[in-house]
């Protein structure tokens, strides 16, 4: 039985991670120079080459049946608003739903983990180990997560900053450091 065919139980969301889009053309009718073409577009996934349609149909089932409409919903409104480059509201879908199969809000070491989860999960934020960090770029301090940091080694020392998004050089602060902040 192929990894398709099985119930939906038995998927998981990693068997739906997108590794890279696909596409080819696909001939429709005619020969010689009469020939019609569409284009194929499609995801490369552990389950194989799915087409765009059917990857949308088993990622959005597999959702429904783990109960996670809202996690989906909050990762769309994340995107439209975060993601600049996303002109459709079906490029916003496509990718909220390969950050949704890549379980990105789960990932610590990703750049959004600290804003996304303050604003729709913060009860993650409770046990997530945090380090406050002021970047050459703003003088206000701002919070990241330890897997950033070390992230940030395999970057020559540059993190994105938590208030404008640029890449820069950081430091991490110091309680007094914060504590003067805070009395300002």
């Amino acid at each position: 039985m192929s990894m398709r065919q099985k119930p939906i139980g038995e998927l998981r969301f990693s068997d739906l991670r997108v590794h890279y889009g696909t596409g080819r053309p696909v001939l429709i009718s005619g020969t010689g120079r009469n020939k019609k073409f569409r284009y194929r577009h499609g995801m490369m996934t552990d389950l194989g080459g799915l087409e765009i349609y059917e990857w949308k149909s088993l990622l959005n089932a597999l959702i429904e049946h783990h109960g996670e409409q809202e996690i989906q919903q909050q990762l769309r409104q994340w995107s439209r608003a975060e993601c600049r480059w996303l002109h459709s509201e079906d490029e916003v879908e496509e990718y909220a739903l390969s950050l949704h199969a890549a379980r990105i809000f789960e990932d610590p070491a990703w750049a959004g983990y600290v804003p996304f989860n303050r604003q729709h999960r913060p009860e993650i934020l409770e046990t997530a180990k945090l380090v406050w960090i002021k970047t050459s770029c703003c003088p206000k301090a701002g919070q990241i997560t330890e897997k950033q940091m070390e992230k940030a080694v395999y970057m020559d020392y540059r993190i994105r900053c938590p208030h404008c998004g640029r890449f820069g050089d950081f430091h991490v602060c110091t309680p007094e450091e914060l504590q003067e902040e805070k009395e300002i």
